[in-house]
């Protein structure tokens, strides 16, 4: 009989881990579970939506908004962006909104923040607190503008994400 090698054993080792982390995630179904990088099965799913849209004057923004998913909700728990595009200062605004899609009828929205007149260019980031759950029956999506802060009229582009 082949003796078990130290890789084996920390292959092991790390596969009673998770086994021990699905199960404490499927003990606790009150608490929403979030995943980093890694999905725990039938415990809790993640990932983002992505959109970008274009101003004249060259600026253009990208959103992706990340969600995990517990329970019955899907739980958005960050929003990134990226501003670019030349003549860019550091009064961008950026609004978003997750709205639901109803057929036949508006689009519903269930959640909105708007920015200060401060987001600087480049990356940046909003994380709700609490976190924006949505039924995972619905078909949800992000809706956002971006204010390009600039020299004279500033320009402005919206946008959607693709839907969960």
């Amino acid at each position: 009989m082949k003796p078990i090698s130290k890789i084996s054993t920390a292959v092991v080792a790390g596969a009673l881990s998770l086994g021990a982390m699905a199960a404490t995630a499927e003990a606790s179904p009150a608490t929403p579970a979030r995943a980093a990088g890694a999905t725990v099965a039938g415990a809790a799913s993640a990932g983002y939506l992505s959109g970008s849209c274009g101003a004249n004057r060259g600026n253009y923004g990208n959103l992706k908004a990340y969600y995990y998913t517990s329970g019955s909700k899907d739980y958005f728990n960050r929003f990134n962006w990226y501003l670019g595009g030349g003549g860019l200062r550091n009064k961008n605004n950026v609004s978003l909104r997750v709205r639901e899609r109803l057929i036949g009828r508006a689009d519903r929205t269930l959640w909105r923040w708007t920015s200060g007149d401060n987001v600087r260019r480049g990356t940046g980031g909003y994380s709700p607190s609490p976190h924006v759950g949505v039924s995972r029956r619905a078909k949800v999506h992000v809706d956002f503008t971006f204010v390009f802060d600039r020299s004279g009229k500033d320009p402005r582009c919206t946008g959607r994400t693709n839907s969960l």
